[in-house]
């Protein structure tokens, strides 16, 4: 007879190993499936010293290979995200980023949600053709800066942002944030509370096309939560599984 001891050893062991695969199932299978590499958005320049009223470019550069089974990027979503007590994103000329390699149409469409502190350009290939990869300026945004802006220092983050590849799974992406010192300033400004993109609203300056587009096709994130329910599936039903071998393990003894 096994003391009542080791039949909670084995238990908690079992426990242990249902959970340690299942979190390794769920996180690790969209990022395996979209070949475990990022995307990296950055700006040049990297730092703008403005004064309050000026109005400014800055290009935004996008470096991403693809995944590692040669699957390029579909469509992309550039989100810009800024205080609008001291800033505006008033416009974002597409570049030419999604244009390389394989040569398709690129269309783009841009929401400017000013009071939400937000601005976002979609982009996308059609057809798809392989994806987009490598180095280049993905969009250029006109800035401009409020009047009775204090001086200080505040960002244009892109944490936000989205990038899909051909075989329709999220890559992850790291955004490097613009920073814009205004009048000089040293501080660093107060930060702004922005709400999640999904719910931005689409009344004034919101979502227009530019001269390649027909249709308005923007996404979100929740685009890529459905894309990882295949993966969420297939570890719930390898959990499931474990779960049971550990029951008649424990009940086995």
């Amino acid at each position: 007879m096994t003391p009542p001891g080791r039949h909670a050893r084995r238990l908690g062991i079992a426990i242990f190993v249902v959970v340690l695969v299942s979190a390794l199932t769920l996180g690790g299978i969209g990022s395996v499936a979209a070949g475990d590499r990022v995307a990296i958005i950055s700006t040049d320049p990297a730092t703008i010293t403005a004064q309050p009223g000026d109005e400014f470019t800055v290009d935004v550069v996008l470096y991403g290979e693809g995944s590692h089974d040669g699957s390029g990027a579909s469509s992309v979503t550039l989100a810009a995200q800024y205080h609008p007590e001291y800033l505006e994103i008033t416009d974002i000329e597409r570049g030419p980023w999604l244009e390389q390699d394989e040569e398709t149409d690129v269309y783009a469409t841009q929401t400017l949600a000013h009071e939400q502190g937000t601005a976002l350009s979609t982009q996308w290939r059609d057809p798809v053709a392989g994806g987009a990869t490598g180095m280049a300026r993905l969009a250029t945004l006109t800035v401009s800066v409020a009047p009775d802006a204090p001086p200080g220092e505040t960002a244009i983050a892109f944490g936000e942002s989205e990038v899909e590849l051909a075989t329709d799974w999220p890559m992850p992406v790291v955004g490097e944030s613009a920073t814009v010192v205004i009048d000089g300033g040293e501080t660093e400004l107060e930060s702004f509370d922005h709400p999640p993109v999904d719910s931005l609203s689409a009344d004034a300056n919101a979502t227009t096309a530019d001269e390649n587009s027909d249709t308005d096709a923007t996404t979100g994130p929740l685009d890529a939560l459905s894309n990882s329910v295949p993966a969420l599936g297939v570890g719930f039903v390898i959990a499931s599984g474990l779960v049971v071998l550990a029951v008649r393990t424990v009940r086995s003894d």
